[in-house]
């Protein structure tokens, strides 16, 4: 594990990197200089100007920006050698009457030139290349979120998923478990639904988590990241098998992120000090209320009445816990030190991060809870007195929350060669160790589950491997070859306490070995025969393995370990096709076929109507085998008849085929040799328009607007049921079903707007839910749709709030050295659970509160090098519970987090 540091050495660390950072300012300032850019190897080919400026953006990796209309008719010779892009841009745009214009770092606009009009221009705004980045979600058409390095660095909070807060229609289930990322996109949730890609790869684990369903879990350390791409809903890319709700891409940090402009070589040191946290306690520590009997008994006539059992204690919770430390004492850290180099035949990047963090305390303001006793009543033999807790959380108010802290260590080596004729090779390697706290969320609830308490730790070693492979010839628009390889190997030990108890001794040690490969080879090929057509095909493999050590506790494949193995094959075909300028057809189709194998054998009653006698009085076991295949189509147009000004029409279909999970036995759920499992089939259908404008009444401020209404319907969705009276049982406490669904609907309104005026900005975001709806008909079920859900279905708790929203306020001082804002979270409540004629079974609904949270940030900029970020998260102090949450888990408090980033 890693080693604490002590707040103490913490302040004194920090306290050295100022004093060095005081230095380095005085170094810079002297050794700044103008470089120029560097030259590259050019072969442009003859021909259309158009095509000429796309093999110009692929070859030097910038980006061009241009109306088509402006460059059509324009035919430019060849141009070669050893030419930086300013050059490049000047030989190919001579005589056309137009220019490029720089908007960003490796940015270019290309316009109109008019001789006449020219005129000496003031000082004009610069996009930046977090600016350029982002601007891409207001140009497609479909609903896309970025997030960048700076944004995930100003907003990063205390738990992995709070990267996320903020982003429109997107939530993360049990953030504050484990490190994972669950990812929520629209209501599409978990077991493949919305795949988290890291550099290429697939990494996702089912964890069973107890009466609260299950989690699946990602993992990454945020100080990695370069940048996040959240595609909502399906997508036709190589990497989009499954995916019914969306594909979450996640770039690690690459050598852009690292070297300054101009040099060869960079170093990116990072120190954060997190407060509002401290040392976990020893295993078996108490926290929160605990209200072990509804009544309890006093003055009582005989000794046998009053037992230890019935007698009230002198608390309902632990003195300790409540040492809250203030708000710059820095109980955790996290650093990390990324350094990269490049040479003649490509990039080198390698990364290291760590954190450490303890318990975070709660906040102090909200729906904490309180014991209420009652009026004693005199009984025949006893005096009896009703106790009773109401809240959102068994945990206080301000009082250290049990489980939540986390260590880990991550490391990032990555590569990317440049081979001959125009090839490219990128390699990768990702390792992440974390040890953190954990508890089954139905521990939490402080009734008929014992105290809770701080449990033992659990760990996860993940180790990634990626090659990329890429062929891109510039005098062929044909050829566009991607081949991808990789392989996630992740081990898994959770430490879990028995069911209706805490005692340390009733600890489950659980080992999940998840081994996954996959490849994927596609190709894009670009005509021009009226306007341009884009064609994208491939096909894209994977393999899953999983192997999980449990002890025989129920004996049967019921209490078993889950073993098993499945296989997935996919292709696709897209075209993109733009006759006029103004308008964009896009339309493809996939094709996915699957089989998966259950490695534990089932054991049969002799009255299984599927049992084959095995002769001595008993049935042959079976293991569950399944496959299927299906297609799903996708088709959009777009239109823009103004520059900035689009709207669009998308209709996407996905299949997602039985997860791994889904397929194996194991204990809470197993497949039934009777019940087939098919592919869930879900089909998005959206209308929007984007506006995005640079230049507002010609004063340099930017507007971008966004709008999207979205109609998501899942036909045969795959949950876990309640059994049907007429379905045969396996045994004796043989409860559950996974089966599929008649349908599941979820329609709302999404919006994104942003106005930077340069010295201040305003960004607006949410999301609305107007319908959600989940239908089954069954044996058990009083109403055939509902909006809250299904009896014992896992999906009852990732039904989102009925809406979100976030508010971003921010301004720039000091020439733009100094940014200072405020950030506000708006989350509404989830559709309620109805007081009669609704039987949620073992899958109760988690309820949260609706809260609004306020954070405030400052960064100082001294040098291009040289950073300080001042955060405070929960401002206000707010007691709340996250919504998704599976566990009456509450979230942090008030957390400040002082942070040096030093870039040479």
């Amino acid at each position: 594990m890693p080693t604490r540091v002590a707040p103490r050495l913490l302040a004194g660390l920090l306290s050295c990197c100022l004093a060095c950072s005081t230095l380095a300012v005085a170094h810079t300032a002297v050794a700044a200089d103008n470089r120029a850019a560097p030259a590259l190897n050019l072969e442009l080919a003859a021909g259309n100007l158009a095509v000429a400026l796309n093999q110009l953006s692929r070859q030097a990796g910038v980006t061009l920006s241009y109306q088509q209309r402006q460059v059509q008719g324009f035919s430019v010779d060849s141009v070669s050698g050893l030419l930086s892009v300013e050059q490049a841009l000047t030989t190919l745009l001579n005589g056309t009457g137009l220019h490029a214009v720089p908007v960003g770092e490796m940015a270019w606009l290309i316009e109109p030139h008019d001789q006449q009009d020219l005129k000496v221009l003031g000082a004009i705004q610069v996009q930046s290349r977090d600016s350029a980045v982002t601007d891409q979600v207001f140009r497609e058409a479909a609903s896309v979120s970025i997030i960048t390095r700076d944004q995930i660095e100003r907003f990063r909070g205390t738990s992995i998923g709070d990267i996320f807060q903020g982003t429109p229609g997107v939530l993360v289930s049990e953030n504050r478990n484990s490190g994972g990322l669950d990812v929520n996109i629209r209501g599409m949730q978990g077991l493949g639904r919305v795949p988290v890609i890291v550099d290429g790869s697939r990494q996702e684990t089912t964890v069973y988590r107890g009466y609260s369903g299950v989690s699946s879990r990602s993992y990454i350390d945020p100080d990695l990241v370069g940048k996040i791409r959240i595609d909502k809903g399906p997508v036709m890319s190589a990497d989009g098998t499954g995916a019914t709700g969306g594909v979450v891409s996640v770039n690690t940090l690459a050598a852009e992120d690292v070297v300054q402009p101009g040099e060869l070589s960079g170093l990116r040191l990072r120190i954060s000090g997190i407060g509002n946290n401290s040392a976990a306690p020893d295993p078996g520590t108490y926290a929160g209320y605990y209200v072990a009997r509804s009544t309890y008994r006093s003055d009582c006539r005989f000794a046998v009445y009053c037992e230890d059992k019935y007698l009230m204690p002198e608390r309902f919770a632990p003195e300790h816990g409540m040492d809250r430390p203030g708000l710059l004492e820095f109980g955790g850290y996290a650093a990390s030190l990324a350094g990269a180099y490049r040479f003649d035949w490509g990039d080198l990047v390698a990364a290291y991060a760590q954190r450490d963090q303890g318990n975070y305390y709660a906040g102090a303001h909200g729906p904490s809870p309180e014991v209420t006793i009652g009026e004693a009543t005199q009984r025949a033999w006893y005096k009896e007195t009703p106790v009773s807790w109401d809240g959102a959380s068994p945990i206080r108010a301000g009082e250290r929350v049990p489980n939540s802290n986390l260590a880990s260590q991550s490391l990032l080596l990555k590569s990317q060669l440049v081979l001959p004729s125009d090839q490219s090779l990128d390699l990768s390697y990702l390792r992440y160790d974390s040890q953190y706290g954990e508890m089954m969320p139905s521990q939490a609830t402080g009734k008929g589950f014992g105290w809770t308490r701080q449990w033992l730790d659990s760990e996860v070693r993940n180790h990634t491997y990626t090659a990329r492979y890429r062929y891109q010839p510039v005098d062929n628009d044909l050829i566009d070859v991607k081949w991808n390889t990789w392989h996630t190997d992740g081990v898994t030990e959770l430490n879990t306490p028995g069911v209706f108890t805490v005692d340390l001794a009733s600890n489950t040690h659980r080992i999940d070995d998840y081994q996954r490969w996959g490849t994927d080879l596609s190709n894009r090929m670009r005509f021009y025969p009226m306007g341009e057509l884009r064609l994208d095909y491939g096909l894209a493999i994977q393999l899953e393995d999983m192997d999980t050590d449990t002890p025989q506790q129920q004996g049967g494949f019921y209490g078993g370990s889950r073993k098993g193995s499945r296989e997935e094959y996919s292709a696709f075909v897209a075209a993109e096709w733009q006759p006029l300028p103004q308008w964009t057809l896009t339309a493809g189709i996939r094709h996915t076929r699957f089989h998966s194998k259950d490695d534990n054998a089932q054991q049969l009653d002799t009255l299984a109507p599927d049992c084959r006698p095995d002769g001595n009085g008993g049935c042959l076991p079976i293991k569950f085998e399944n496959d299927d295949a299906g297609n799903a189509p996708v088709i959009a147009l777009s239109w823009e008849p103004l520059a900035g000004l689009q709207f669009y029409l998308r209709r996407a279909e996905a299949l997602r085929m039985p997860s791994l999970f889904e397929g194996t036995s194991g204990w809470s759920v197993s497949p039934a040799l009777d019940v087939p499992l098919k592919g869930e089939h879900a089909t998005n259908k959206e209308v929007g328009f984007n506006y995005l404008n640079h230049n507002v009444f010609d004063w340099q401020h930017q507007l971008r607007f966004k709008l999207a209404y979205f109609r998501n319907h899942v036909d045969d969705y795959l949950t876990r049921t309640h059994i049907n009276a007429f379905e045969e049982k396996r045994h004796g406490d043989d409860r559950f079903r996974l089966r599929n669904i008649d349908s599941l609907d979820l329609h709302g309104w999404e919006m994104n707007i942003g106005y930077d005026a340069q010295s201040w900005l305003i960004e607006l975001s949410g999301t609305r839910y107007r319908h959600i709806e989940i239908c089954n008909l069954a044996s058990d079920v009083r109403y055939y749709c509902t909006d809250w859900g299904l009896r014992d279905s896992y999906f009852n708790n990732m039904i989102p709030p009925n809406w979100h929203a976030s508010l971003h306020l921010g301004s720039r001082w000091l020439s733009q050295k100094l940014d200072l804002g405020v950030r506000g979270t708006f989350m509404g409540e989830r559709n309620s659970l109805p007081k009669h004629n609704a039987d949620p079974g073992f899958l109760r609904p988690v309820p949260w509160h609706a809260y609004t949270l306020w954070d405030v940030y400052a960064n100082y900029s001294f040098t291009d090098n040289i950073a300080m970020d001042f955060t405070v998260d929960n401002i206000t102090d707010r007691y709340y519970l996250d919504a998704l949450g599976l566990g009456l888990v509450p979230a942090p408090g008030r957390t400040a987090r002082l942070s040096l980033t030093l870039q040479f």
